[in-house]
């Protein structure tokens, strides 16, 4: 046996593990929070831990994915490293941006004034709104990184994980409580708010759902993918230990079905699809893109497995919203470079989703990517940008001034892949063809669309011009394009109302889920809507 000692921050934790065991392993066990994008299997790179002690050699895969400065810091991938004898290690601080359409305010602070907390429980990030109960006014949002993802960035791999063993599904339920804690704990109430929380509300996908409940997740991995119980959950604090205050009322609004869960909903309650005077759309970008839409009668919903990319993941370059990251691209053809705008305004540490979106879409208008996708061979300004990586892969330098996180202060080259463009492609393709599914059920024309939301963490931070440009959306007017950060988060603030969660049970009674695999179109649609078209 070996003694493994982990640091996050001011929490250390030790466990004994047998010897050879995975470092990731042991991590798990401590309840502390580590990133495994990929789910454990060495590809993402994305679970460096700082380590010192009796490991056993780098394998293969290290080599490949740590640099030279991060070995000889004592980085180790935590999937891939085993252990030899006592290990210490450090986590690096896990940083989540929470962006809040809100007026944060103190009205929370007034004694006696009840208070509710709506959670969004994400498959990457968990957000935590307070609201007042009185007046349902939002004063507070915070967030945290929803700790599943050490079992993989998407549900399926989370799905699979829950069905190895009963241990394990608990294991993944208590993740969860423990990332809706974080989320609580980011928010900085004091006791004395905190004993006023009278009520919560927890909305989520269908696996986020499940896997939190711990219901049986067998249904939604074979078709046709339905929930094994959509009913709404009323008295769930006995199910949830001491995840939220002592007095705390909980609740899980219902599902809709076939992957669309209760996040959607919260979506139809707060953009109020019910209510909607004209036809409109919203679309809910993340790992499972939901697309709503409406001719103002009918509500159609669906989900399609957008992957990871939206949230950098499965990008050679990829990272989540933390300092340094970039969110948007501006190229100038006539110089051959760009201006890169950061978060925090920090020198470039990878591409968030946004940005990746951006930058395809400047390659694009000035004619580095194809109508294909394809990276072009040779451009007259962006030519000495092109090349191929090491494995033959074609790929572009975005810039060789970007901070290796590992390296104290080294730069770095960030590179645009060929396999980067075609994850963007798969994932935009999935998101316009649903949405084409939906409207062609409705019988609506992208002109019909008086309002088309933008919304998720993600979906907020778009440049329209961009989305539009690469063909992500149908060609509708620019100025019915909203961005609009949590929906979802704000739609459960909506439902800790009694009279507007009864509500939210008659629109997910009344919406119809649509199975794009069952739909004669969708393939079709789905590969033409693979193709970049061309930018003004």
């Amino acid at each position: 046996m070996a003694n493994v000692t982990i640091s996050y921050g001011t929490d250390e934790r030790s466990v004994a593990v047998e010897t050879d065991s995975l470092l990731g392993d042991a991590v798990i066990a401590t309840g502390l929070p580590l990133e495994q994008p990929c789910g454990g299997r060495g590809t993402c790179g994305k679970c460096k831990v700082l380590v010192e002690g009796a490991l056993a050699p780098l394998d293969e895969v290290e080599q490949k994915q740590l640099s030279p400065a991060e070995v000889a810091a004592g980085y180790r991938l935590a999937c891939r490293a085993r252990v030899a004898g006592d290990v210490s290690a450090i986590l690096a601080p896990i940083v989540v941006y929470s962006n809040k359409i809100f007026q944060a305010c103190d009205d929370y602070k007034q004694d006696g004034v009840p208070l509710g907390l709506a959670i969004d429980l994400g498959s990457t990030t968990v957000a935590a709104f307070l609201t007042r109960l009185d007046d349902g006014h939002v004063c507070a949002g915070a967030a945290g990184l929803n700790q599943q993802t050490v079992f993989g960035a998407d549900v399926i791999s989370r799905l699979a994980a829950a069905g190895e063993s009963d241990d394990q599904a608990r294991r993944i339920s208590a993740l969860a409580q423990a990332s809706i804690v974080q989320a609580i704990d980011a928010l900085k109430l004091p006791r004395s708010v905190k004993a006023r929380i009278e009520r919560a509300t927890i909305v989520g996908n269908c696996a986020m759902h499940h896997l939190l409940l711990r219901y049986p997740t067998e249904s939604l991995a074979m078709l046709p993918f339905q929930p094994h119980d959509k009913a709404s959950v009323r008295g769930a604090q006995a199910l949830l230990g001491s995840t939220f205050p002592a007095q705390t009322e909980v609740a899980l609004p219902p599902l809709i079905g076939g992957f669309v869960g209760s996040d959607a909903l919260a979506c139809l309650v707060y953009y109020g699809f019910d209510r909607a005077p004209a036809p409109m759309a919203a679309i809910d970008l993340g790992t499972n893109g939901e697309v709503m839409v409406t001719d103002g009668k009918r509500i159609l919903v669906a989900s399609t497995a957008a992957g990871p990319a939206f949230e950098g993941v499965n990008i050679s370059c990829g990272t989540r919203a933390v300092d340094g990251a970039i969110v948007g691209v501006r190229a100038h053809e006539t110089q051959g470079d760009f201006t890169l705008t950061t978060i925090a305004g920090q020198p470039p540490v990878g591409l968030t989703g946004s940005g990746l979106l951006d930058l395809v879409h400047e390659l694009r208008r000035v004619g580095v990517i194809e109508p294909s996708g394809r990276l072009v061979k040779e451009h007259p300004t962006f030519g000495h940008r092109l090349g191929k990586n090491g494995e033959g892969v074609r790929q572009f330098l975005i810039t060789d001034q970007a901070v290796d996180r590992g390296g104290e202060g080294v730069t770095v080259p960030l590179y645009l892949t060929q396999q980067d463009i075609r994850e963007l492609q798969k994932a935009k393709a999935a998101i316009r063809s649903a949405t084409e599914v939906l409207m062609a059920n409705l019988g609506l024309q992208a002109d019909d669309l008086k309002r088309m939301i933008l919304t998720g963490s993600f979906g907020s931070q778009l440049n329209v011009e961009a989305v539009r440009g690469i063909g992500m959306i149908p060609s509708v007017d620019p100025q019915a394009v909203e961005m609009s950060a949590n929906g979802a988060g704000l739609g459960a603030a909506l439902m800790l109302d009694e009279a507007e969660f009864a509500r939210a049970e008659r629109i997910a009674a009344e919406s119809r889920q649509v199975d794009l695999d069952l739909d004669a179109q969708f393939n079709k649609l789905y590969i033409e809507a693979m193709s970049m078209p061309a930018v003004p």
